[in-house]
């Protein structure tokens, strides 16, 4: 099992490489859950790991893994910003957070290489477009997918610029391409002061 953990997170390191594209989101409408103080690592693997128990948590994904541990292709987060963040190690604790919870089984780690090398120049659709994850969680016999984002929000008012990490992870049904959980938080990244509209 360690072995199968260890490259796992090789695979999503590489990926985390590959998908740092700049993603700037204009966004007047929060989300529902906001925390303010200076990010760092810890901030967001510890988000990142509550919202998974979140997940585990959610009514739908009990019942999906009541009588049986269904497979599960874990893409990890997605980093969709210039900012250099270990998202690596982060999808690794999250790998180790589905290990002890049992809940599913996992897609073989060689096949989920191969198709996750296919969607390294199309990872927004992959993220953004149900069917595109459907695609990927069926080429894997794989029966939900695990997907998420990390990516740059910013929030203005007349006097003052906020900038937000917004860290999303969902769950993919393979069945019908539906999202059956869902959620974000966002992280302040950075304010300040507007002088002269700057």
């Amino acid at each position: 099992m360690t072995k199968k953990i260890a490259m796992s997170c090789a695979i999503l390191a590489s990926l985390m490489f590959q998908g740092c594209t700049n993603t700037v989101k204009y966004d007047d409408t929060p989300a529902s859950k906001t925390v303010q103080k200076e990010v760092g690592a810890d901030t967001i693997s510890n988000n990142a790991t509550a919202m998974l128990d979140a997940m585990l948590l959610d009514p739908e994904v009990q019942k999906a893994t009541k009588s049986s541990r269904p497979k599960l292709a874990v893409f990890g987060l997605i980093n969709f910003t210039y900012d250099k963040l270990d998202l690596a190690a982060i999808n690794g604790q999250l790998m180790n957070e589905l290990n002890k919870a049992n809940r599913f089984r996992f897609s073989d780690q060689e096949d989920m290489s191969a198709e996750s090398e296919k969607w390294k120049d199309s990872l927004y659709q992959l993220f953004e477009d149900p069917a595109s994850g459907q695609s990927l969680a069926t080429a894997v016999a794989a029966d939900y997918l695990l997907v998420g984002e990390i990516s740059n929000v910013i929030r203005t008012q007349p006097k003052q610029k906020k900038v937000f990490y917004r860290l999303s992870l969902k769950l993919l049904d393979q069945s019908n391409g539906e999202t059956i959980w869902r959620e974000q938080r966002e992280l302040l990244k950075s304010e300040k002061n507007i002088v002269y509209g700057i």
